[in-house]
């Protein structure tokens, strides 16, 4: 029988490379997919993909039914961080994080979603973050991007529930991976108000060691896509317990709790 196939985006480091790792265990066929194929791990086929040009996407998700057809599990993973106060994001950079996070990742969507519904069966998972439903200072775009990737998910869940595609939100919380310093777009113009937060959370990011090893995360998705379940599945340092708050306490309870813990007065 051949090895069932999942497609990884974003799967050259951190949450995406564990995700990767852990299919390939388990014996699946991995097709994984970088900005940049080379020097990747040799037991994956790899795909270029740059999430903000469509002829990239066009040609990757080509390129992937090329080599298996369409994967029986797909993992949206791939994606990256706009760290700026809202006030000072310049429109190109706001519509270059919707892009990668949003539109580009509905269009990997989109690609593989009518063989699905042919053979009825598959797996589609979004990685999103907590940020998807809650929103911290200095990460309002990156945030935004989030709940509009959530929302469409939520949404195709309730258009596919009379099939046996399965979809999946997947919601990290704070991780140890490059992410924090080469996964992050710092687009702004500089404004003396905002300098003290941005230097706190910045050195927050690079040398913080509280964060959750990927590992924990691909195991998370492996699961939530090979087991019966739910939408959405949470994992890493502090994600269940903000959900929690965001779901009982007042709003102005937790606003509160988030602006003492991430933006304390100066």
């Amino acid at each position: 029988m051949a090895s069932k196939s999942v497609l990884v985006t974003g799967a050259s480091s951190g949450i995406g490379q564990a995700c990767a790792q852990r299919f390939h265990d388990a014996g699946w066929r991995v097709i994984a997919t970088a900005r940049s194929t080379d020097g990747r791990h040799p037991d994956y086929d790899w795909v270029a993909l740059d999430l903000n040009d469509a002829d990239s996407i066009n040609h990757a998700c080509s390129a992937v039914k090329a080599l298996v057809g369409t994967p029986d599990v797909v993992v949206n993973n791939a994606g990256y961080g706009l760290i700026a106060p809202v006030e000072t994001v310049e429109t190109g950079a706001a519509e270059r994080q919707f892009q990668a996070n949003y539109f580009g990742t509905l269009a990997v969507t989109r690609a593989f979603l009518p063989d699905m519904r042919e053979r009825n069966s598959g797996v589609i998972a979004a990685v999103s973050s907590i940020g998807g439903r809650m929103a911290f200072p200095f990460f309002g775009h990156y945030n935004a991007s989030k709940h509009a990737l959530e929302a469409a998910y939520e949404s195709l869940h309730h258009e596919l529930a009379h099939s046996n595609i399965r979809v999946r939100i997947i919601e990290p919380g704070f991780t140890q991976t490059q992410f924090a310093t080469h996964g992050m777009d710092q687009s702004y113009h500089d404004e003396p108000y905002y300098a003290q937060g941005l230097t706190t959370l910045a050195r927050r990011l690079q040398t913080g060691d509280t964060g959750t090893d990927p590992a924990v995360l691909g195991e998370l998705i492996f699961r939530a896509c090979t087991d019966k379940g739910g939408l959405r599945h949470a994992a890493g340092s502090l994600a269940k317990p903000l959900l929690w708050a965001r779901r009982l306490l007042p709003e102005a309870w937790f606003l509160g709790l988030i602006t003492r813990a991430t933006n304390p007065k100066r």
